[in-house]
C-alpha cells in the first residue's frame, strides 16, 4: 500500500509497534516533527484499516486511528523499501480483553486474554511469507504463545494460517465472536472470583438506596452450584436487613425547619415564640 509521503522515514525497522499515542516505538522528535508523525501514522492506520476491513467483507474497519488512541491496543505495522516512498504490506492489532469463555467441559471463566483483533497482509505480497514473519514478530516482542491467544471474528484465512503455522485445529465454541482453541485454558488459568461465600448487599448513601432498600448482588448461578453441593452462605438475614439504616447525604441531610402549618393542624407547640400582648 503506498501513500503520497515517505513511510521509510517512520519505519526505522521492517517491522513497527503503534500505541495509543500514534507514534512508533522509540520515535523521539521535536514537537513538529511528533505532530507531523502523529498525523501521518494516523493516516496509515486509516488507510490500510480500512483495506482490511474490506478484504473481510466488514461494514466498519476494525482499526483506526481513533479507536487506537482511545485503547489500550498496539498495531504492528510491517513495510518494504520499494519505490520512491515505500510501501506499507500488513497490519496485526492485537491487546488484551476481559473475556467469558467456555471451557471444554461447558464451564464459565472469566480470563484476561491477549486476542488478536486484526491481522491483513495486502493482497499483492500474500503467500509470501510475510504474515508468518509479521505474527511471529508480534509473539516474540510481547511473549505470548500462539495458544494462548483469543481470536476475534478470524477469517477463514486466519484459520487456516494458524492451523498451518501453529498446529491450532481444534476449536472450543463460544457464545460470542472471538474463537479459543483447546490448548487455550493451559495459559489463562484466572478465573471469576465472585461467589456466594463473597456475596453481599450492595449498600450506598443514595437518596435511592434509602427510598427502596439495599440491593442484593449475586450469580444465580454460582447460588445454584452451592446449594446443590450442599454449601451455605452467610448472608444477612431480613430482619438484619430491616434494622439497617442509611445516613443520608448532601442536601437530604440537612435539618428540616418546622412547618408552622402542620404543627397547628396537629396541635403541637410552636418553635416561635408568640407576640406579647400590647398594652393600649
Amino acid at each position: 500500500m503506498e501513500f503520497r509521503f515517505n513511510v521509510a522515514q517512520y519505519f526505522k525497522t521492517p517491522i513497527i509497534k503503534v500505541t495509543n499515542t500514534l507514534l512508533p516505538s522509540g520515535y523521539y522528535e521535536d514537537r513538529r516533527a511528533v505532530l507531523d508523525a502523529t498525523s501521518k501514522v494516523s493516516e496509515i492506520l486509516n488507510d490500510i484499516g480500512e483495506a482490511s476491513a474490506q478484504a473481510q467483507g466488514l461494514t466498519r474497519p476494525v482499526t483506526t486511528a481513533q479507536k487506537l488512541r482511545n485503547s489500550d491496543h498496539m498495531v504492528y505495522l510491517m513495510s518494504e523499501k520499494n519505490g520512491k516512498n515505500g510501501v506499507v504490506t500488513g497490519l496485526l492489532k492485537v491487546g488484551v480483553k476481559s473475556l467469558y469463555v467456555f471451557d471444554g467441559d461447558g464451564e464459565t471463566h472469566k480470563v484476561n486474554a491477549p486476542c488478536v483483533l486484526d491481522f491483513y497482509i495486502h493482497e499483492s505480497r500474500q503467500r509470501a511469507g510475510l504474515g508468518k514473519v509479521l505474527f511471529q514478530y508480534m509473539l516474540d516482542q510481547e511473549n505470548y504463545q500462539p495458544q494462548q491467544l483469543a481470536i476475534d471474528r478470524p477469517s477463514d484465512k486466519l484459520v487456516g494460517f494458524l492451523r498451518k503455522h501453529y498446529s491450532l485445529s481444534k476449536t472450543i465454541p463460544q457464545m460470542n465472536n472471538f474463537v479459543v482453541y483447546e490448548e487455550f485454558f493451559n495459559h489463562n488459568t484466572s478465573r471469576d472470583s465472585s461467589s456466594m461465600e463473597t456475596a453481599q448487599l450492595h449498600f450506598t448513601n443514595s437518596p435511592n438506596t434509602s427510598l427502596f432498600g439495599p440491593q442484593f448482588k449475586a450469580n444465580t448461578a454460582e447460588l445454584r452450584s452451592q446449594q446443590t453441593n450442599g454449601k451455605s452462605s452467610a448472608l444477612p438475614t431480613m430482619a438484619t436487613i430491616g434494622n439497617l439504616q442509611n445516613a443520608p447525604v448532601g442536601r437530604y441531610a440537612a435539618q428540616r425547619p418546622r412547618c408552622s402549618m402542620a404543627e397547628i393542624i396537629h396541635n403541637s407547640p410552636g418553635t416561635v415564640p408568640s407576640e406579647p400582648q400590647r398594652e393600649f
